[in-house]
């Protein structure tokens, strides 16, 4: 197949799942047939066909390029200081989330009916554990957590599952982050001080004017 040839493939695959996506918005997964479907996208049917063997395979694939839409992609460059890192991470998987709500609840949907795997991952673990090891070896982590142990808690806490939980009541997206830092604060150590050349203590969790978060703070 040539380059060409092998784009508008692609073009045409991808024109299927938008209009599918556009349908299940305003029908819902199973309001509309495979004929449906290529009217929307302005194909024969025939076509649709090539492309996918069946309304769910269609599904599927609209469920996995959502769900890829969602992901939390690797955050912006970062403070070296891990306390400082990790509220700015709290604040960036709020407002992610908030940003995405609607199609997450989209995507819920329509994961249950297709059976595919709930989507709502949080920080990639990779990324965790290099913050992690960065407030261990700084000593802002509470000596009874393991690195393992840490991770996977902070994996809990910035899920879209814990988000859409802390979301009830109702709250705002300021409000769950305001509620996840102090969940972190049994993770970080307030009183934790690192020592540098000039003799000022390290980043430790303090409340902020606006409620509890995890912010620099320095003691003489």
């Amino acid at each position: 197949m040539s380059p060409t040839r092998r784009e508008l493939v692609r073009a045409t695959r991808g024109r299927i799942v938008d209009a599918a996506g556009r349908l299940t918005r305003e029908r819902g997964p199973n309001g509309f047939s495979m004929d449906v479907l290529a009217k929307e996208a302005g194909v024969a049917r025939a076509t649709v066909y090539e492309h996918f063997r069946s309304k769910r395979a269609v599904l599927d694939e609209l469920a996995s390029s959502m769900a890829r839409s969602v992901a939390i992609e690797e955050p912006r460059a970062t403070t070296a200081d891990p306390l400082v890192a990790l509220r700015d991470m709290l604040g960036d998987v709020c407002r992610h989330w908030a940003e995405h709500e609607e199609r997450m609840r989209g995507l819920r949907t329509l994961t249950a009916i297709t059976g595919g795997e709930s989507p709502g991952e949080g920080v990639d673990d990779q990324q965790l554990r290099r913050l992690v090891e960065g407030l261990a070896a700084a000593n802002q982590m509470r000596a009874h957590w393991s690195v393992d142990e840490a991770v996977d808690a902070l994996g809990a806490l910035t899920s879209y599952d814990t988000y859409e939980r802390l979301r009830r009541g109702p709250r705002t997206p300021e409000q769950v982050e305001a509620v996840l830092a102090k969940l972190v604060v049994s993770i970080v150590s307030p009183a934790a001080v690192s020592p540098n050349n000039s003799g000022a203590a390290a980043p430790a969790a303090a409340p902020s004017g606006n409620g509890p978060s995890v912010q620099p703070a320095t003691t003489s």
